[in-house]
Protein backbone atom coordinates (compact mmCIF):
# COMPACT_ATOMS: atom_id res chain seq x y z
CA UNK A 1 0.00 0.00 0.00
CA UNK A 2 2.94 2.47 0.97
CA UNK A 3 4.37 1.58 -2.33
CA UNK A 4 1.59 2.11 -4.59
CA UNK A 5 1.26 5.37 -2.49
CA UNK A 6 5.09 6.19 -3.20
CA UNK A 7 4.48 5.44 -6.60
CA UNK A 8 1.47 7.69 -7.40
CA UNK A 9 3.38 10.63 -5.43
CA UNK A 10 6.07 9.91 -7.86
CA UNK A 11 4.05 9.93 -10.79
CA UNK A 12 2.22 13.37 -9.61
CA UNK A 13 5.73 14.84 -9.42
CA UNK A 14 6.37 13.95 -12.81
CA UNK A 15 3.62 15.02 -14.14
CA UNK A 16 4.26 18.98 -11.83
CA UNK A 17 7.82 18.75 -13.79
CA UNK A 18 6.75 18.57 -16.88
CA UNK A 19 4.09 20.97 -16.30
CA UNK A 20 6.41 23.19 -14.65
CA UNK A 21 8.41 23.16 -16.88
CA UNK A 22 6.42 23.89 -19.98
CA UNK A 23 5.27 26.93 -17.69
CA UNK A 24 8.49 27.88 -17.36
CA UNK A 25 8.94 27.73 -21.31
CA UNK A 26 5.96 29.21 -22.19
CA UNK A 27 7.39 32.87 -19.52
CA UNK A 28 10.38 31.92 -21.68
CA UNK A 29 8.74 32.29 -25.00
CA UNK A 30 6.12 35.16 -24.47
CA UNK A 31 6.61 37.08 -21.34
CA UNK A 32 10.58 37.33 -20.83
CA UNK A 33 11.92 40.45 -22.70
CA UNK A 34 14.06 39.43 -25.78
CA UNK A 35 17.24 41.37 -26.63
CA UNK A 36 18.08 41.55 -30.35
CA UNK A 37 21.60 42.85 -31.08
CA UNK A 38 21.50 45.53 -34.05
CA UNK A 39 24.25 47.35 -35.80
CA UNK A 40 24.12 50.24 -38.01
CA UNK A 41 26.24 53.07 -39.87
CA UNK A 42 25.92 56.87 -40.12
CA UNK A 43 28.06 57.29 -42.62
CA UNK A 44 26.10 56.71 -45.91
CA UNK A 45 22.10 57.52 -46.83
CA UNK A 46 21.23 54.12 -46.72
CA UNK A 47 21.58 52.81 -43.48
CA UNK A 48 22.86 48.88 -43.97
CA UNK A 49 22.15 47.03 -40.36
CA UNK A 50 23.49 43.71 -39.60
CA UNK A 51 22.02 40.91 -36.98
CA UNK A 52 24.16 38.16 -35.24
CA UNK A 53 21.20 36.65 -33.25
CA UNK A 54 18.25 36.97 -35.32
CA UNK A 55 16.97 36.83 -39.08
CA UNK A 56 17.35 40.64 -40.71
CA UNK A 57 15.10 40.53 -43.81
CA UNK A 58 14.85 44.09 -46.15
CA UNK A 59 11.50 43.82 -47.03
CA UNK A 60 11.00 47.36 -48.75
CA UNK A 61 13.26 50.16 -49.65
CA UNK A 62 12.32 53.48 -51.58
CA UNK A 63 13.21 57.17 -51.91
CA UNK A 64 11.14 60.28 -51.74
CA UNK A 65 11.85 63.98 -52.57
CA UNK A 66 10.96 67.18 -50.90
CA UNK A 67 11.97 70.50 -50.68
CA UNK A 68 15.80 70.83 -49.38
CA UNK A 69 15.34 67.44 -48.54
CA UNK A 70 15.29 63.39 -49.34
CA UNK A 71 14.19 60.67 -47.83
CA UNK A 72 16.09 57.04 -47.89
CA UNK A 73 13.63 54.13 -46.43
CA UNK A 74 14.15 50.73 -45.51
CA UNK A 75 12.15 48.21 -43.84
CA UNK A 76 13.10 44.92 -42.19
CA UNK A 77 11.78 42.33 -41.06
CA UNK A 78 12.90 40.44 -38.22
CA UNK A 79 12.32 36.83 -37.44
CA UNK A 80 14.09 33.93 -35.17
CA UNK A 81 17.04 32.24 -37.39
CA UNK A 82 16.11 28.79 -35.44
CA UNK A 83 12.34 28.67 -35.41
CA UNK A 84 9.54 29.89 -37.53
CA UNK A 85 8.87 33.09 -35.77
CA UNK A 86 8.57 36.63 -36.75
CA UNK A 87 9.08 39.67 -34.32
CA UNK A 88 8.62 42.49 -36.05
CA UNK A 89 9.26 45.48 -38.30
CA UNK A 90 12.50 47.58 -38.12
CA UNK A 91 12.25 50.72 -40.15
CA UNK A 92 15.09 53.37 -40.37
CA UNK A 93 14.31 56.45 -42.65
CA UNK A 94 17.73 58.62 -43.39
CA UNK A 95 16.16 62.21 -44.04
CA UNK A 96 19.26 64.12 -46.21
CA UNK A 97 19.29 68.17 -45.80
CA UNK A 98 20.27 70.26 -48.93
CA UNK A 99 23.12 70.67 -46.42
CA UNK A 100 23.99 67.26 -45.96
CA UNK A 101 23.18 67.21 -42.49
CA UNK A 102 20.71 63.90 -42.06
CA UNK A 103 18.08 63.09 -39.65
CA UNK A 104 17.90 58.92 -39.27
CA UNK A 105 13.89 57.93 -38.03
CA UNK A 106 13.91 54.50 -36.04
CA UNK A 107 10.57 52.90 -35.69
CA UNK A 108 10.65 49.25 -34.51
CA UNK A 109 6.99 47.73 -34.57
CA UNK A 110 6.92 44.51 -31.88
CA UNK A 111 4.41 42.08 -33.21
CA UNK A 112 4.87 39.82 -30.46
CA UNK A 113 2.57 39.44 -27.15
CA UNK A 114 6.20 39.84 -25.56
CA UNK A 115 8.48 43.08 -24.70
CA UNK A 116 11.13 43.11 -26.79
CA UNK A 117 14.05 45.62 -26.87
CA UNK A 118 16.50 46.38 -29.76
CA UNK A 119 19.70 46.67 -29.04
CA UNK A 120 20.63 49.23 -31.65
CA UNK A 121 23.86 50.67 -31.97
CA UNK A 122 26.17 52.73 -34.11
CA UNK A 123 29.70 52.29 -34.59
CA UNK A 124 32.15 55.29 -35.09
CA UNK A 125 35.17 53.52 -36.41
CA UNK A 126 37.37 55.87 -38.03
CA UNK A 127 38.36 59.69 -37.65
CA UNK A 128 37.24 60.44 -34.47
CA UNK A 129 39.52 59.65 -31.21
CA UNK A 130 37.56 61.15 -28.33
CA UNK A 131 33.72 62.17 -27.58
CA UNK A 132 32.40 64.77 -25.26
CA UNK A 133 28.35 64.57 -24.21
CA UNK A 134 26.49 67.54 -23.11
CA UNK A 135 23.14 66.67 -21.59
CA UNK A 136 19.95 68.24 -21.93
CA UNK A 137 19.27 67.94 -18.34
CA UNK A 138 15.30 66.80 -17.81
CA UNK A 139 15.54 66.50 -14.44
CA UNK A 140 14.86 70.03 -13.95
CA UNK A 141 11.91 69.89 -15.91
CA UNK A 142 8.32 70.25 -13.79
CA UNK A 143 5.91 68.26 -14.91
CA UNK A 144 2.90 69.79 -13.60
CA UNK A 145 -0.88 69.36 -14.65
CA UNK A 146 -2.08 71.65 -17.18
CA UNK A 147 -6.21 72.00 -17.35
CA UNK A 148 -6.67 71.06 -20.69
CA UNK A 149 -3.76 68.45 -21.39
CA UNK A 150 -3.25 67.18 -17.95
CA UNK A 151 0.55 65.67 -17.73
CA UNK A 152 2.85 65.53 -20.66
CA UNK A 153 5.94 63.10 -19.00
CA UNK A 154 7.85 63.40 -22.10
CA UNK A 155 10.77 65.72 -21.55
CA UNK A 156 13.98 66.54 -24.04
CA UNK A 157 16.54 64.79 -25.97
CA UNK A 158 19.20 62.84 -24.57
CA UNK A 159 22.03 65.61 -25.14
CA UNK A 160 23.78 67.14 -28.01
CA UNK A 161 27.42 64.63 -28.89
CA UNK A 162 30.49 65.87 -30.29
CA UNK A 163 32.63 63.57 -31.60
CA UNK A 164 36.55 64.84 -32.63
CA UNK A 165 39.25 63.48 -33.76
CA UNK A 166 42.92 64.19 -35.96
CA UNK A 167 41.23 63.76 -39.44
CA UNK A 168 37.23 64.05 -38.90
CA UNK A 169 34.40 66.15 -36.24
CA UNK A 170 30.52 65.26 -36.13
CA UNK A 171 27.53 66.36 -34.11
CA UNK A 172 24.87 64.37 -32.87
CA UNK A 173 21.64 64.89 -31.59
CA UNK A 174 20.15 61.75 -30.04
CA UNK A 175 16.82 61.50 -28.66
CA UNK A 176 15.33 59.60 -26.07
CA UNK A 177 13.19 56.76 -26.70
CA UNK A 178 9.29 56.92 -27.38
CA UNK A 179 7.38 53.35 -26.90
CA UNK A 180 3.54 53.89 -27.86
CA UNK A 181 0.47 52.07 -28.89
CA UNK A 182 -1.58 53.17 -32.30
CA UNK A 183 -5.42 53.76 -31.28
CA UNK A 184 -7.83 54.23 -34.23
CA UNK A 185 -11.43 55.11 -34.20
CA UNK A 186 -13.30 54.17 -37.35
CA UNK A 187 -16.59 55.68 -38.45
CA UNK A 188 -16.88 54.78 -42.15
CA UNK A 189 -15.06 54.26 -44.91
CA UNK A 190 -13.43 57.47 -45.40
CA UNK A 191 -13.26 58.88 -41.52
CA UNK A 192 -11.39 57.88 -38.74
CA UNK A 193 -9.60 59.52 -35.85
CA UNK A 194 -5.70 58.76 -35.25
CA UNK A 195 -3.67 59.20 -31.90
CA UNK A 196 -0.72 57.16 -30.31
CA UNK A 197 -0.92 56.16 -26.54
CA UNK A 198 2.39 56.69 -24.78
CA UNK A 199 3.55 53.79 -23.14
CA UNK A 200 6.99 55.12 -21.46
CA UNK A 201 9.53 57.66 -22.52
CA UNK A 202 13.30 55.42 -21.91
CA UNK A 203 16.64 56.58 -21.84
CA UNK A 204 18.85 54.51 -22.60
CA UNK A 205 21.53 56.04 -24.79
CA UNK A 206 25.02 55.57 -23.37
CA UNK A 207 27.96 56.30 -25.87
CA UNK A 208 31.08 54.73 -24.81
CA UNK A 209 34.94 54.33 -26.19
CA UNK A 210 35.42 50.82 -27.30
CA UNK A 211 39.07 50.16 -28.34
CA UNK A 212 39.90 52.44 -31.55
CA UNK A 213 36.21 52.81 -32.27
CA UNK A 214 33.33 55.33 -30.50
CA UNK A 215 29.84 53.21 -29.84
CA UNK A 216 26.93 54.41 -29.92
CA UNK A 217 24.32 52.53 -28.30
CA UNK A 218 20.69 53.51 -28.36
CA UNK A 219 17.76 50.92 -27.60
CA UNK A 220 14.40 50.95 -28.42
CA UNK A 221 11.98 49.36 -25.53
CA UNK A 222 8.84 47.96 -27.17
CA UNK A 223 6.08 46.50 -24.93
CA UNK A 224 4.11 44.33 -26.53
CA UNK A 225 2.21 44.85 -29.84
CA UNK A 226 3.55 48.26 -29.41
CA UNK A 227 5.77 50.88 -31.70
CA UNK A 228 8.90 51.52 -30.42
CA UNK A 229 10.68 55.05 -32.17
CA UNK A 230 13.95 57.17 -31.70
CA UNK A 231 15.21 59.77 -33.92
CA UNK A 232 19.52 61.14 -34.32
CA UNK A 233 20.57 64.89 -36.09
CA UNK A 234 23.57 64.12 -37.79
CA UNK A 235 26.25 66.86 -38.92
CA UNK A 236 30.35 66.51 -39.45
CA UNK A 237 29.61 70.75 -39.11
CA UNK A 238 29.08 72.22 -35.55
CA UNK A 239 25.47 72.57 -35.06
CA UNK A 240 25.66 75.28 -32.37
CA UNK A 241 28.99 77.85 -33.39
CA UNK A 242 28.00 79.71 -30.09
CA UNK A 243 27.85 77.64 -26.69
CA UNK A 244 25.57 79.99 -25.37
CA UNK A 245 23.72 79.65 -27.96
CA UNK A 246 22.74 76.29 -26.88
CA UNK A 247 22.78 77.25 -23.75
CA UNK A 248 20.22 79.40 -24.07
CA UNK A 249 17.74 76.75 -26.30
CA UNK A 250 18.09 74.28 -23.90
CA UNK A 251 16.55 77.22 -21.00
CA UNK A 252 14.18 77.49 -23.05
CA UNK A 253 13.35 73.94 -23.87
CA UNK A 254 13.39 73.04 -20.46
CA UNK A 255 10.99 75.48 -19.84
CA UNK A 256 8.59 75.54 -22.34
CA UNK A 257 8.95 71.39 -23.01
CA UNK A 258 5.12 70.90 -23.47
CA UNK A 259 5.48 73.33 -26.41
CA UNK A 260 8.38 72.05 -28.25
CA UNK A 261 8.49 69.37 -29.86
CA UNK A 262 10.52 66.34 -28.58
CA UNK A 263 9.15 62.70 -30.15
CA UNK A 264 10.11 62.69 -34.26
CA UNK A 265 8.85 60.68 -36.18
CA UNK A 266 9.26 60.57 -40.27
CA UNK A 267 6.05 61.15 -40.51
CA UNK A 268 5.82 63.91 -38.40
CA UNK A 269 6.32 64.90 -34.79
CA UNK A 270 4.00 63.88 -31.88
CA UNK A 271 2.46 66.51 -29.17
CA UNK A 272 0.69 65.77 -26.46
CA UNK A 273 -3.04 65.90 -26.58
CA UNK A 274 -6.18 66.81 -24.47
CA UNK A 275 -8.11 64.39 -22.37
CA UNK A 276 -11.42 64.76 -25.02
CA UNK A 277 -10.15 62.81 -27.91
CA UNK A 278 -11.02 59.89 -28.94
CA UNK A 279 -9.91 57.04 -28.69
CA UNK A 280 -9.95 57.88 -24.89
CA UNK A 281 -6.79 58.24 -22.82
CA UNK A 282 -5.14 60.25 -20.42
CA UNK A 283 -1.41 59.85 -22.54
CA UNK A 284 -2.92 60.62 -25.78
CA UNK A 285 -0.14 61.83 -28.69
CA UNK A 286 -0.64 63.29 -32.42
CA UNK A 287 0.54 64.72 -35.08
CA UNK A 288 -1.45 68.74 -34.73
CA UNK A 289 -0.23 71.73 -36.11
CA UNK A 290 0.28 73.49 -32.93
CA UNK A 291 2.97 72.14 -32.76
CA UNK A 292 4.23 70.74 -36.36
CA UNK A 293 5.35 74.43 -37.71
CA UNK A 294 8.39 74.40 -34.91
CA UNK A 295 7.92 77.91 -34.55
CA UNK A 296 10.26 78.27 -31.43
CA UNK A 297 13.23 76.60 -33.87
CA UNK A 298 12.05 79.35 -36.56
CA UNK A 299 12.22 82.12 -33.74
CA UNK A 300 16.02 80.26 -32.55
CA UNK A 301 17.02 80.69 -36.03
CA UNK A 302 15.91 84.18 -36.95
CA UNK A 303 18.23 85.48 -34.37
CA UNK A 304 21.01 83.39 -34.39
CA UNK A 305 21.51 81.64 -37.67
CA UNK A 306 22.74 78.50 -36.15
CA UNK A 307 22.65 74.90 -37.99
CA UNK A 308 20.74 73.52 -35.47
CA UNK A 309 17.60 75.56 -35.76
CA UNK A 310 17.67 75.51 -39.87
CA UNK A 311 18.07 71.54 -39.70
CA UNK A 312 14.69 71.97 -37.75
CA UNK A 313 13.31 74.08 -40.09
CA UNK A 314 13.72 71.76 -42.98
CA UNK A 315 12.39 68.92 -41.27
CA UNK A 316 9.21 70.65 -40.27
CA UNK A 317 8.96 71.91 -43.92
CA UNK A 318 9.39 68.22 -44.98
CA UNK A 319 6.90 67.32 -42.25
CA UNK A 320 4.25 68.87 -43.72
CA UNK A 321 4.55 67.59 -47.24
CA UNK A 322 4.56 64.00 -45.56
CA UNK A 323 1.38 64.87 -43.68
CA UNK A 324 -0.06 66.16 -47.09
CA UNK A 325 1.82 66.35 -50.57
CA UNK A 326 -0.40 69.70 -51.60
CA UNK A 327 0.23 72.73 -49.17
CA UNK A 328 -1.80 75.04 -51.09
CA UNK A 329 -5.05 74.03 -49.36
CA UNK A 330 -6.25 73.84 -46.12
CA UNK A 331 -5.43 70.75 -44.09
CA UNK A 332 -7.56 68.86 -42.00
CA UNK A 333 -7.10 67.44 -38.21
CA UNK A 334 -7.13 64.00 -37.73
CA UNK A 335 -8.08 63.37 -34.17
CA UNK A 336 -11.07 63.62 -33.27
CA UNK A 337 -12.09 66.06 -30.21
CA UNK A 338 -15.08 64.50 -28.28
CA UNK A 339 -15.77 67.86 -27.01
CA UNK A 340 -16.51 68.90 -30.49
CA UNK A 341 -18.00 65.62 -30.89
CA UNK A 342 -20.48 65.85 -28.61
CA UNK A 343 -21.58 69.35 -29.11
CA UNK A 344 -21.43 69.95 -32.75
CA UNK A 345 -21.52 66.14 -34.25
CA UNK A 346 -18.00 67.02 -35.77
CA UNK A 347 -15.53 63.47 -36.39
CA UNK A 348 -12.57 63.44 -37.59
CA UNK A 349 -11.16 64.62 -40.18
CA UNK A 350 -12.36 68.27 -40.04
CA UNK A 351 -10.80 72.04 -40.21
CA UNK A 352 -9.26 73.96 -37.70
CA UNK A 353 -9.21 77.46 -38.81
CA UNK A 354 -5.91 78.68 -36.17
CA UNK A 355 -4.13 75.46 -37.10
CA UNK A 356 -4.25 76.04 -40.47
CA UNK A 357 -3.49 79.74 -39.90
CA UNK A 358 0.02 78.45 -38.10
CA UNK A 359 0.31 76.50 -41.47
CA UNK A 360 0.05 79.20 -43.35
CA UNK A 361 2.14 81.94 -41.16
CA UNK A 362 4.77 78.84 -41.20
CA UNK A 363 4.87 78.92 -45.09
CA UNK A 364 5.04 82.51 -45.28
CA UNK A 365 8.25 82.71 -43.03
CA UNK A 366 10.25 79.63 -44.42
CA UNK A 367 10.07 81.02 -48.06
CA UNK A 368 12.25 83.81 -46.73
CA UNK A 369 14.25 81.78 -44.44
CA UNK A 370 14.93 78.70 -47.14
CA UNK A 371 14.51 80.81 -50.18
CA UNK A 372 11.26 78.90 -51.07
CA UNK A 373 9.11 82.19 -52.79
CA UNK A 374 6.23 79.61 -54.03
CA UNK A 375 5.31 78.97 -50.30
CA UNK A 376 4.43 82.68 -49.85
CA UNK A 377 1.98 82.25 -52.30
CA UNK A 378 0.98 78.48 -51.09
CA UNK A 379 -0.05 80.90 -47.77
CA UNK A 380 -2.59 82.59 -48.89
CA UNK A 381 -4.80 79.00 -49.35
CA UNK A 382 -5.88 79.82 -45.80
CA UNK A 383 -7.23 83.90 -46.68
CA UNK A 384 -9.49 81.82 -49.56
CA UNK A 385 -10.65 79.27 -47.02
CA UNK A 386 -11.54 82.23 -45.13
CA UNK A 387 -13.50 83.95 -47.64
CA UNK A 388 -14.84 79.96 -48.26
CA UNK A 389 -16.11 79.73 -45.02
CA UNK A 390 -18.15 83.43 -45.35
CA UNK A 391 -19.65 82.37 -47.95
CA UNK A 392 -21.03 78.89 -46.44
CA UNK A 393 -22.13 81.54 -44.06
CA UNK A 394 -20.13 79.50 -41.20
CA UNK A 395 -20.53 82.80 -38.77
CA UNK A 396 -21.93 84.07 -35.72
CA UNK A 397 -23.80 87.27 -37.29
CA UNK A 398 -23.89 90.42 -35.22
CA UNK A 399 -25.31 93.99 -35.76
CA UNK A 400 -22.82 95.07 -38.18
CA UNK A 401 -20.34 92.37 -39.00
CA UNK A 402 -19.56 88.98 -38.14
CA UNK A 403 -17.06 86.40 -36.48
CA UNK A 404 -16.23 83.24 -38.45
CA UNK A 405 -16.69 80.13 -36.55
CA UNK A 406 -13.40 78.39 -34.97
CA UNK A 407 -14.42 74.95 -37.03
CA UNK A 408 -15.66 73.54 -40.29
CA UNK A 409 -16.44 69.23 -40.81
CA UNK A 410 -18.72 67.64 -43.24
CA UNK A 411 -20.72 65.96 -39.84
CA UNK A 412 -21.36 69.03 -38.36
CA UNK A 413 -24.95 69.49 -37.35
CA UNK A 414 -24.79 73.14 -35.94
CA UNK A 415 -22.45 76.14 -36.19
CA UNK A 416 -19.56 75.82 -33.66
CA UNK A 417 -18.55 78.66 -31.21
CA UNK A 418 -16.05 81.65 -32.36
CA UNK A 419 -13.49 81.91 -29.93
CA UNK A 420 -11.78 85.73 -29.69
CA UNK A 421 -8.10 84.68 -30.46
CA UNK A 422 -9.46 82.23 -33.68
CA UNK A 423 -10.93 85.81 -35.10
CA UNK A 424 -8.34 88.16 -33.93
CA UNK A 425 -5.96 85.88 -35.97
CA UNK A 426 -8.02 85.31 -39.07
CA UNK A 427 -8.45 88.94 -39.48
CA UNK A 428 -4.89 89.79 -38.97
CA UNK A 429 -3.85 87.36 -41.48
CA UNK A 430 -6.36 89.02 -43.85
CA UNK A 431 -4.90 92.23 -43.51
CA UNK A 432 -1.46 90.87 -44.38
CA UNK A 433 -2.63 88.74 -47.39
CA UNK A 434 -4.12 92.63 -48.38
CA UNK A 435 -1.18 94.44 -47.82
CA UNK A 436 0.52 91.71 -49.88
CA UNK A 437 -2.13 91.30 -53.00
CA UNK A 438 -4.33 94.54 -52.85
CA UNK A 439 -7.57 92.48 -52.86
CA UNK A 440 -10.53 93.86 -51.85
CA UNK A 441 -11.95 90.79 -50.45
CA UNK A 442 -9.82 89.97 -47.82
CA UNK A 443 -9.77 93.68 -46.73
CA UNK A 444 -13.69 93.37 -46.38
CA UNK A 445 -13.67 90.16 -44.83
CA UNK A 446 -11.31 91.61 -42.01
CA UNK A 447 -13.27 94.67 -41.36
CA UNK A 448 -16.35 92.61 -41.09
CA UNK A 449 -14.42 90.36 -38.27
CA UNK A 450 -13.31 93.48 -36.74
CA UNK A 451 -17.22 95.41 -36.73
CA UNK A 452 -18.29 91.87 -35.38
CA UNK A 453 -15.58 91.71 -32.40
CA UNK A 454 -16.29 95.14 -31.72
CA UNK A 455 -20.66 94.45 -32.32
CA UNK A 456 -19.91 92.31 -28.98
CA UNK A 457 -17.69 95.32 -26.88
CA UNK A 458 -17.10 94.86 -23.25
CA UNK A 459 -19.36 92.27 -22.88
CA UNK A 460 -15.79 89.91 -23.63
CA UNK A 461 -14.17 91.26 -20.59
CA UNK A 462 -15.20 89.30 -17.18
CA UNK A 463 -15.51 90.71 -13.91
CA UNK A 464 -11.95 89.82 -13.08
CA UNK A 465 -10.55 91.53 -16.29
CA UNK A 466 -10.12 88.61 -17.87
CA UNK A 467 -11.28 88.08 -21.19
CA UNK A 468 -13.96 85.47 -22.30
CA UNK A 469 -12.41 82.62 -24.36
CA UNK A 470 -15.67 82.00 -27.03
CA UNK A 471 -18.70 83.06 -28.23
CA UNK A 472 -21.55 80.99 -28.60
CA UNK A 473 -24.30 80.97 -31.93
CA UNK A 474 -26.55 82.17 -28.82
CA UNK A 475 -24.53 84.77 -27.77
CA UNK A 476 -23.27 83.04 -24.76
CA UNK A 477 -19.52 83.13 -23.40
CA UNK A 478 -17.70 80.71 -22.03
CA UNK A 479 -14.09 79.46 -21.40
CA UNK A 480 -10.99 80.46 -19.74
CA UNK A 481 -8.90 82.83 -22.24
CA UNK A 482 -5.10 81.61 -22.84
CA UNK A 483 -2.71 83.70 -20.94
CA UNK A 484 -1.06 86.02 -23.83
CA UNK A 485 -2.39 84.96 -27.13
CA UNK A 486 -5.47 86.67 -26.67
CA UNK A 487 -3.27 89.86 -26.12
CA UNK A 488 -1.11 89.25 -29.06
CA UNK A 489 -3.19 89.18 -31.59
CA UNK A 490 -4.97 92.52 -30.15
CA UNK A 491 -1.66 94.32 -30.03
CA UNK A 492 -0.72 92.85 -33.55
CA UNK A 493 -4.69 94.12 -34.88
CA UNK A 494 -3.73 97.49 -33.88
CA UNK A 495 -0.32 97.65 -35.76
CA UNK A 496 -2.38 95.97 -39.07
CA UNK A 497 -4.85 98.81 -39.03
CA UNK A 498 -1.90 101.41 -38.69
CA UNK A 499 -0.42 99.78 -41.74
CA UNK A 500 -3.43 99.28 -43.32
CA UNK A 501 -4.72 103.05 -43.05
CA UNK A 502 -7.60 102.00 -40.39
CA UNK A 503 -8.14 103.31 -37.13
CA UNK A 504 -7.29 102.28 -34.19
CA UNK A 505 -10.00 100.73 -32.70
CA UNK A 506 -11.18 101.94 -29.22
CA UNK A 507 -12.52 98.85 -28.47
CA UNK A 508 -9.62 96.75 -29.27
CA UNK A 509 -7.61 99.14 -26.91
CA UNK A 510 -10.47 98.56 -23.85
CA UNK A 511 -9.46 94.64 -24.07
CA UNK A 512 -6.07 95.04 -24.37
CA UNK A 513 -5.95 97.55 -20.99
CA UNK A 514 -8.58 95.00 -19.73
CA UNK A 515 -6.69 91.97 -20.42
CA UNK A 516 -2.99 93.74 -19.32
CA UNK A 517 -4.51 94.43 -15.99
CA UNK A 518 -5.92 91.16 -14.93
CA UNK A 519 -2.70 89.47 -16.07
CA UNK A 520 -1.16 92.05 -14.07
CA UNK A 521 -3.58 91.35 -10.84
CA UNK A 522 -2.93 88.00 -10.94
CA UNK A 523 0.87 88.16 -11.33
CA UNK A 524 0.82 86.04 -14.34
CA UNK A 525 4.07 85.89 -15.93
CA UNK A 526 4.27 88.20 -19.51
CA UNK A 527 7.23 87.90 -22.17
CA UNK A 528 9.30 90.66 -22.91
CA UNK A 529 7.93 90.82 -26.46
CA UNK A 530 4.69 91.45 -25.22
CA UNK A 531 5.65 94.11 -22.25
CA UNK A 532 8.09 95.53 -25.75
CA UNK A 533 4.66 96.12 -27.39
CA UNK A 534 2.73 97.51 -24.66
CA UNK A 535 5.05 100.04 -24.39
CA UNK A 536 5.52 100.79 -27.84
CA UNK A 537 1.82 100.98 -27.56
CA UNK A 538 1.32 103.83 -24.78
CA UNK A 539 0.24 100.88 -22.36
CA UNK A 540 4.15 100.94 -20.63
CA UNK A 541 2.25 102.45 -17.84
CA UNK A 542 0.06 99.05 -17.27
CA UNK A 543 3.18 97.27 -16.78
CA UNK A 544 5.93 99.58 -15.55
CA UNK A 545 7.91 97.79 -12.35
CA UNK A 546 5.84 95.22 -12.96
CA UNK A 547 8.79 91.96 -12.79
CA UNK A 548 7.25 88.69 -13.87
CA UNK A 549 8.17 89.17 -17.03
CA UNK A 550 10.46 86.60 -18.90
CA UNK A 551 12.68 86.09 -22.30
CA UNK A 552 9.58 83.53 -23.82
Amino acid sequence: MIRKLKLKLKHVMSILVIFSTIGIGVFFLFFKTLHIQIKGNLYEENVELQANDVKLEKIKSGTETFVKAKDYSTTYKLSSSRLSRTYGKLTVTVRKLDNNDIFVFTKFQNQTKRPIIIDLSFPFEQDFTNYEVTRFHSEKIKHEHDTTLGVDPTSTPHGLIELKGKKGYANLVVSKNYNSAELTKEYNQKQKSRLRELIAENDGTEITKKGDYILLHMPHFAKRHSLSESWILYSSQPLFNKKENFKEWEKHTLKEYKKINKWYTAEGPYGKLPWSIEPGTKLGYGRYFALVHDRRHVDHYEKTKERYFYDFIVNSATNLLVYDSQLDKPIQTEITSTWLKDNYGIIAPYYDTRFNEYLAIHLKRTSKLLDVPEYENMSLFYADYLLGQVKKKNFIKTDNGYIICDFYGSTQKKRTHASLNHALGEMNFLLDSYQKTRKKEYLETALHIKKGIEDIGDKWIKDNKDLWYQLNPDFTFHGKDYPLLTLEDLLKAQENFEKTGIKRSPTFDQLIKSKTQYLVNDKIEITRKVATSLQQQEFGYLVKDYTNISDY
